[in-house]
Parts: C-alpha cells; sequence; structure tokens
C-alpha cells in the first residue's frame, strides 16, 4: 500500500511539475493561432476588398 502512494505521489508531483510548461505552451500556441488568423482575415480584405489584383 505504502509503495503504490510513493508511486502515486511521485507521479502527481511530475504533472504538478509540467504544469507551468502546459500553460505556457498553451498560451504562447492559442496566440500564434490568433495572430495568424488576424493576419489571414487582414490578408483576405487586402487583396479582395480593399486593393490587390482585380
Amino acid at each position: 500500500m505504502k509503495r503504490n502512494l510513493i508511486i502515486a505521489s511521485i507521479l502527481i508531483g511530475g504533472i504538478f511539475g509540467l504544469l507551468p510548461e502546459i500553460i505556457k505552451i498553451a498560451i504562447f500556441t492559442g496566440l500564434a493561432v490568433y495572430l495568424f488568423f488576424k493576419y489571414d482575415e487582414w490578408s483576405y480584405n487586402y487583396e479582395h476588398k480593399v486593393g490587390g489584383a482585380e
């Protein structure tokens, strides 16, 4: 029983140790996707509505 508790505490500690890294990855990935979509929308509007090839 004690061995399982030790193994579980090590695994939970490892997960909590990686939590800040996972949060950083999620924030930067979300920001990159958001900026890509904003650029894509701007590029589409520029080419089709404002100017560009006619």
